[in-house]
């Protein structure tokens, strides 16, 4: 019987999605994640830089098949563009869904922002950028 684990990196392996978006399964101290490479824009820079954020998401202890495991990939993927909308989306010169960064806070889930510097703390507790 084949390992679970080993069904998840076959699917990483044959998954593409947006342009330049890179997958692969890590295993260091942190332990077994699925981290996704996205090209993108700083959102808090006012000059345009490119830049490649790294997307990192636990892999479940399960024994799924490979559907579900594609399933749970395409569902990173969805939280992956959540995150990025909430960088991006100002309304009234505000980003009321900006992503979290903070300690103990999930980056990929949607909400919104109390403060501006909320938004901009990292996940060391400091403040960083410029709106």
């Amino acid at each position: 019987m084949t390992n679970t684990f080993d069904v998840l990196r076959d699917v990483v392996a044959k998954t593409a999605c947006k342009p330049g978006w890179v997958f692969a399964c890590i295993e260091d101290v942190d332990g077994f994640r699925l981290r996704i490479a996205v090209p993108c824009y700083d959102s808090r820079s006012n000059v345009r830089h490119s830049m490649t954020v790294l997307h990192y998401f636990p892999v479940p202890t399960t024994t799924w098949n490979k559907k579900s495991w594609r399933r749970w990939v395409f569902e990173c993927c969805r939280r992956v563009e959540d995150h990025e909308l909430g960088e991006w989306f100002r309304c009234d010169g505000e980003r009321p869904f900006a992503p979290l960064h903070g300690p103990g806070n999930d980056p990929y889930t949607i909400r919104e922002v109390s403060t501006e510097e909320e938004a901009r703390t990292d996940q060391q507790g400091n403040l960083t950028g410029e709106l």
